[in-house]
Formats: C-alpha cells, structure tokens, sequence
C-alpha cells in the first residue's frame, strides 16, 4: 500500500534554472568542455564546494559578479503551481516527500520564498548529506524522514538515471514529463486525485 510521494525538484516541482542558464552560457560559446558546468553543481549538490565557491568559480568563467549568478539563476526558476495544488490534494492521505540534488542554501531561500514546506512532510537536501540521486543511500535517507519502507512509496524524477536509483532500492519510480503524465503515473498506482 502506497503511503507516501516523494517528489524531486528541479524539473518537476520548479524548472530546471541552472540547466536553462547553462545552456544560454554555453549558446554564449562561454564552455570549451562540455561538462564544465554539470561537473561543478554535482559538486555543489555533493556538498564538496560551498554555494559561495561554486559562485565565485562560475563567476570568472561567465564574465558576471558571483552576487549575479544565483540571481540569473533563480531567475529562470518558475514553480509549478498546478502540481502543488495536487500535492496540497494528495497531502490529505500520503506523507509527501521533496528529495532533491540541490545546494542547501539556494533550496533553503526557494522553500522560504515560495512556501514550500507547507507541502512537503520532508525535505532531503543533497549537499546536506555529501552525496546525490542516484546515490542508494539518499533514497534511504528520504524513506526513514518520512518513516515509511520503500515499497510504500513511489517517487518521480525527470531524469531517468535518478528514476533508476529509486529502483534500484525498491521505490516504485515515474519519470515526469508533466502534469497530465504524472495524474496518469498516480492512477496506475490506484491513487485518484
């Protein structure tokens, strides 16, 4: 029996902003290596460089203030109204779960700005715990918060590898593609909105 929804950020609940600003850097022609900016917000999200360094690194390659890149970043955050009022919903009979690959002091200042932790009964934060989807044992750190076992649980991500990784612990997973397809995903599990 499904008891929780565990929900990942970007690309789900918000927009994936720091994809979207990348890629208008890398348009920019600013990015030799192609990696470049993955490899150093997996970094931030391990927390193995702070938000200040991580700044100040993309900073010098970008030609902005560090000040200015979490400020273009948020920017291209939109939040995902129609999805919350689901989860406000689906909140009245499953614990809800927000587990994300995030730095903890950008998602800390989002739930503040937009309210998010009136939705969400928990909120794992990858920099907080040195490690990111589809690391095993973050999934495990999101079920004992929301004291519950993994197959009572489904969980929805928009990349496949992190999709995998719930998986690969027992959580049944969905990739979300949008709201239409994550009503779908929910009744498959007999959950109706």
């Amino acid at each position: 029996m499904i008891k929780a929804i565990i929900f990942d950020f970007a690309g789900v609940i918000g927009t994936e902003g720091y994809s979207l600003w990348a890629k208008e850097q890398k348009a920019k022609g600013i990015e030799s290596k192609s990696n470049y900016f993955h490899n150093i917000s997996d970094d931030m999200d391990r927390g193995n460089i702070s938000t200040q360094t991580f700044s100040q690194e993309v900073a010098k390659v970008v030609g902005i203030t560090s000040s200015d890149v979490w400020k273009e970043i948020s920017q291209k955050i939109k939040i995902n109204n129609e999805l919350l009022n689901l989860i406000v919903n689906l909140k009245k009979k499953y614990k809800i779960g927000l587990l994300t690959n995030y730095s903890d002091v950008w998602m800390k200042e989002l739930v503040l700005k937009y309210e998010l932790d009136k939705y969400f009964d928990s909120i794992v934060i990858s920099s907080l715990h040195k490690m990111i989807k589809p690391d095993k044992k973050i999934y495990q750190i999101s079920l004992n918060m929301l004291k519950i076992k993994q197959e009572e649980a489904i969980f929805f991500d928009d990349r496949q590898n992190n999709i995998d990784g719930g998986e690969s612990v027992g959580i049944k997973s969905f990739l979300f593609v949008d709201n239409n397809k994550f009503i779908e995903d929910l009744r498959s599990c007999d959950i109706v909105i």
